[in-house]
């Protein structure tokens, strides 16, 4: 998920763990990136994902952050993502990498 598409409007301390999401990316345009294979590197090597689909929001949301937030979400919640490959990801800055198409199988 896009850092930048946090509903921050409803809640300035929403975050990571409200979201139920689990890597949170902050200049990235994420949900553009379905049916593609990106690689996030933290400095311990490429680990590769398959953007499959965008995750969508439930009304959970609603009951965690506030009123209005499954709404907010819609279109932007992030994406569902099938790992490639091993690695280590850590906090912090991490280079960005759109590989190609993900394979339609």
């Amino acid at each position: 998920m896009a850092s930048e598409n946090l509903p921050t409007h409803i809640d300035p301390a929403v975050g990571l763990q409200q979201t139920r999401r689990n890597i949170l990316l902050r200049g990235v345009d994420i949900d553009a990136c379905i049916d593609r294979i990106v690689e996030l590197d933290t400095g311990d090597g490429p680990i590769a994902f398959a953007v499959n689909r965008a995750a969508r929001p439930c009304a959970w949301m609603d009951a965690v952050i506030g009123p209005g937030a499954q709404r907010a979400l819609r279109g932007k919640g992030g994406v569902r993502c099938t790992p490639l490959s091993d690695g280590v990801l850590r906090v912090g800055e991490v280079e960005f990498r759109v590989i190609g198409p993900r394979d339609p199988r």
